[in-house]
């Protein structure tokens, strides 16, 4: 039987501490990082404490590919639901050394792209997900 980590919620409980040459070379690779958002601001944007000095930012535009409002911006209260949570994300953006533009909504997207292209019947996925915990079927 084979097994499948769905994204974007996180490989496991481990936090990286990641350094800017690993930043770029993950903006430039397209890989796929993970962080543990530290906080929601009041415009609903997620900041993921990367090391001591870095700074990523997720914007509100960038957090989410379904729970969508009518602007295209990630409802509230996923925002909120974010904080103290593994998720991962791409980097999008380098403005300077301490700041950074990151995409949960990209890695989203492949995981949908992966979901809709991959994913066979008889495949059990794990996943990060307390809320539907118990049943997740694909057919």
């Amino acid at each position: 039987m084979e097994y499948q980590k769905f994204i974007p919620e996180g490989w496991n409980d481990t936090k990286q501490n990641l350094n800017l040459q690993q930043l770029q070379q993950a903006k430039q690779n397209g890989t796929i990082m993970q962080g543990i958002v530290e906080k929601c601001d009041e415009n609903f944007n997620l900041q993921i404490n990367l090391n001591r000095d870095i700074i990523g930012v997720i914007p509100r535009n960038e957090i989410d590919i379904v729970s969508q409002d009518d602007f295209g911006m990630t409802k509230p209260s996923i925002c909120k639901n974010k904080v103290n949570q593994l998720v991962q994300f791409k980097v999008k953006e380098i403005y300077d050394e301490n700041h950074l533009i990151l995409s949960r909504k990209q890695v989203g997207k492949e995981a949908l792209d992966w979901a809709k292209n991959e994913l066979e019947a008889g495949m059990i996925v794990k996943r990060n997900c307390e809320k539907y915990s118990k049943v997740w079927c694909f057919h």
